[in-house]
C-alpha cells in the first residue's frame, strides 16, 4: 500500500493547479441559501458538481431534491467499494451566506469572483466550505484516476441548508434517509486541518421588557422624585430601555462565570496534545445580536427587546443552560420594584437551537486512523480540538454515525465576512489526507 499512497500523493501534487481551479470554478456559482425573494441558488452550483462526478467516472452519482419545490437538490458521488471493507462518508455543504451590500462595499476582491493571491483563494465560501468540498471531491478523483480500488464503499456528499439548519430536513438528514451509512463520517468544514471531535450548541432567545409610555416632557418626573402630592416614578412613566440595561450586564457577567466553570481540554481549551493555532481559548459566550426599543419618538420607551444567541459545550443540553440563565433574570428582576409587578418575558429558544455533535472518542478508530494519516501526509502530529461552532455533524452524529470535522480554511479565515479566504496549501493537505484516510479506513485490494 505504500507504494499505492505514494502514487496518490504525487497525483494531487501534480494536479495542484486542476484542484485550486476546481475551486474557484465552484466559489463561481452564487449558492446562496434562500431568501425571501430568492429561492433555488444551489440548484445551479449542485448541477455542475453532478456532471463533474459523472465525469470523474463515479460509480454512481444520486441526485435528487426534497424541498417542498424541488429546486435544492443533494449530490451523493460513491465510489464503489469490493464489499469486503469499511464504508466512509465525506460529507460538506455548498450552501453559503449572502453577501449584504454594506459587506460588499468592505470587499477588496470580488466574492463571486475567485482570486488567488499570495498563496490563498480568496471568495464567498472559499473556506465555508468549498474549499473542504474540493478536497473531499479531489481526493476520491486521484483514487479513481490511479485505479485504487476500495474495499468499503466511499460517498461523497455535496448537501444543501447547512446554513440555516436545513441539515436536519432536506440536507444530510435526507441523505441518511436514503440510505446512505457508513461507520465514520468527516466533514470538512474549516478547522485549520485540526480534528474536531466535539461541537458546539447554539441557541437564541428574546427578553422582553415593558415599561409605561409617557410624554419625554415628562421623563424629569419618571426620573427624579417631585414634591409630595405630584406624580412621579411609575405613575407617570417606566423607561424600558433603562430597566434592559441591568440585564445586559448580568449577561456579560454569566458570560465570563460560565466561561470559567465549563472548561475543557479539547472544546474550548486549547485543543491535545498542543494549542490549536486560530481559534483561541474559551468556548461558552452571551451575543447580544440586538437591542430593540422604544415605541414613538415622543415617548419615553415603553418597551425594550434585547435577542441573544448562545454558544454552550456539549456535555449540558441547551435546557439545563437557559434555565439557569432564567433563575439569574428573575432573581435580577425581584430587586426591582417594576418589575416584581411587571416581570419580563424570557422567550427561549426562538429562530434555532442547533444541538452539539455526539462527542467521538479520541481511541475511536476512526480519530486513529485519522490522526495517523495526517501524520503521514504533514509529517507533524495532529491536533485534536473542537469545534466552537455547529455543522451538519450533528444531524449525522444523531443518525448513530460517528462523525469529525477535519477541513481547511479557519474561523479566522474570515468566514461570513469580507475576503473570505483559504490557504491553497491546507487544501491540498487536506486532499492528500481524505484520500489516504479512505485507502486506510475503506481498505485496499
Amino acid at each position: 500500500m505504500k507504494s499505492q499512497k505514494k502514487a496518490v500523493v504525487d497525483y494531487i501534487d501534480n494536479h495542484r493547479e486542476d484542484v485550486v481551479q476546481f475551486l474557484c470554478d465552484f466559489i463561481g456559482f452564487k449558492s446562496i441559501h434562500p431568501s425571501d425573494d430568492e429561492y433555488g441558488k444551489e440548484l445551479e452550483a449542485q448541477q455542475w458538481l453532478r456532471e463533474r462526478l459523472e465525469e470523474y467516472g463515479f460509480n454512481k452519482v444520486d441526485f435528487w431534491a426534497v424541498d417542498e419545490k424541488s429546486l435544492r437538490p443533494n449530490v451523493v458521488g460513491t465510489v464503489k467499494g469490493r464489499g469486503n471493507g469499511r464504508a466512509l462518508i465525506y460529507n460538506g455543504h455548498c450552501d453559503v451566506v449572502p453577501v449584504s451590500e454594506s459587506e460588499l462595499a468592505r470587499w477588496k476582491k470580488d466574492p463571486w469572483n475567485a482570486a488567488i493571491e499570495n498563496g490563498v483563494v480568496y471568495g464567498r465560501g472559499a473556506s465555508d466550505m468549498k474549499g473542504g468540498l474540493t478536497s473531499m471531491v479531489w481526493a476520491a478523483k486521484a483514487l479513481l484516476d490511479i485505479g485504487i480500488e476500495l474495499e468499503g464503499d466511499l460517498f461523497i456528499e455535496s448537501v444543501v441548508g447547512e446554513e440555516l439548519m436545513e441539515g436536519a430536513t432536506i440536507g444530510t438528514m435526507a441523505t441518511v434517509e436514503r440510505g446512505y451509512k457508513a461507520p465514520f463520517a468527516v466533514v470538512p468544514e474549516p478547522t485549520n486541518c485540526e480534528i474536531h471531535v466535539k461541537s458546539s450548541g447554539a441557541f437564541f432567545f428574546e427578553l422582553i421588557i415593558d415599561g409605561k409610555e409617557a410624554h419625554h416632557c415628562a421623563r424629569n418626573q419618571v426620573i427624579f422624585p417631585q414634591p409630595y402630592g405630584i406624580p412621579s416614578g411609575e405613575e407617570v412613566g417606566v423607561d424600558a430601555i433603562a430597566k434592559a440595561m441591568p440585564f445586559i450586564e448580568l449577561f456579560r457577567r454569566l458570560e465570563v462565570q460560565f466561561n470559567h466553570r465549563w472548561r475543557d481540554e479539547i472544546l474550548g481549551g486549547g485543543g491535545y496534545p498542543h494549542h490549536n493555532d486560530q481559534q483561541g481559548i474559551g468556548l461558552f459566550t452571551i451575543n447580544i445580536c440586538f437591542v430593540e426599543g422604544g415605541t414613538y419618538l415622543g415617548s419615553v420607551p415603553g418597551t425594550c427587546k434585547i435577542t441573544a444567541s448562545v454558544w454552550y459545550p456539549g456535555w449540558i443540553t441547551g435546557e439545563e443552560v437557559w434555565k439557569e440563565i432564567e433563575q439569574h433574570i428573575n432573581a435580577l428582576a425581584s430587586t426591582d420594584d417594576w418589575l416584581k409587578k411587571n416581570p419580563p418575558a424570557f422567550n427561549v429558544p426562538v429562530i434555532v437551537h442547533w444541538e452539539p455533535m455526539k462527542a467521538v472518542p479520541l481511541d475511536h478508530a476512526g480519530v486513529v486512523s485519522l490522526s495517523e494519516t495526517y501524520r503521514q501526509v504533514a509529517d507533524r502530529e495532529s491536533i485534536i480540538s473542537g469545534f466552537k461552532a455547529v455543522a451538519d455533524s450533528t444531524f449525522l452524529s444523531k443518525a448513530g454515525i460517528p462523525t469529525v470535522l477535519f477541513g481547511p480554511g479557519s474561523i479566522g479565515s474570515a468566514i461570513h465576512g469580507p475576503d473570505e479566504f483559504v490557504p491553497v496549501e491546507q487544501v491540498i493537505e487536506c486532499t492528500k489526507v481524505l484520500a489516504l484516510m479512505a485507502m486506510d479506513w475503506c481498505g485496499v485490494d
